[in-house]
């Protein structure tokens, strides 16, 4: 079956590394025929977050961009979250663009977790973090994290996979893998039984 997934990528800083690990899971989700939605936070510019568009009351017009994006998420099958590892914690550049949006538009949804570091973590603190975030805003996210240490070395700026990171297509394969899986059941639960 083919999905809609929003790939979340996670940072803005100068020399990013979530371009190549965001290149290459895209690459491997569309190699599956999945539509995939990119929301980049450098490209998307999303101002510091000072009213989530759930916070707008019903006598009030949210920016029209707002409401778009929002939209796409709702459409959403599913979700994959490219996170950096910024001090041992998620990087602000995630956690203020998915705030943005009220948990009723992530909810009962997968989001699958893609991390990495400069370092040989891999971005693994980071990534324990982001299941209870993600958990929070309403997400189920499959057991398996793909990890990627030294990420600089591993991914070519298109994302093409060095010689030496000969693990990175078969890991991908099976976040993907979990990602369908969790993605039609909870589809196929919600349309027979609703949210709970």
């Amino acid at each position: 079956m083919a999905l809609k997934i929003v790939l979340f990528l996670g940072s803005v800083r100068q020399g990013r590394n979530c371009i190549r690990i965001g290149n290459f899971i895209k690459k491997q989700l569309q190699n599956k025929n999945h539509t995939v939605t990119v929301f980049d936070p450098l490209e998307m510019e999303f101002p510091l977050l000072k009213q989530p568009l759930h916070f707008h009351s019903p006598n009030e017009t949210p920016p029209e961009w707002l409401v778009k994006y929002n939209s796409v998420i709702e459409e959403a099958d599913g979700f994959v979250a490219v996170s950096g590892e910024y001090n041992r914690c998620i990087p602000p550049a995630l956690t203020n663009m998915m705030d943005h949006f009220p948990p009723k538009s992530y909810r009962c949804k997968p989001c699958s977790i893609v991390c990495y570091s400069a370092g040989p973590g891999g971005g693994s603190t980071a990534g324990m973090q982001l299941r209870y975030f993600l958990g929070e805003l309403g997400m189920v996210t499959p057991g398996f994290m793909f990890l990627n240490p030294v990420v600089q070395n591993a991914y070519a700026e298109d994302g093409t996979p060095a010689a030496s990171n000969d693990t990175a297509v078969s890991k991908a394969q099976r976040l993907i893998s979990e990602l369908e899986w969790y993605a039609e059941a909870l589809k196929a639960q919600t349309k027979k039984s609703g949210l709970p």
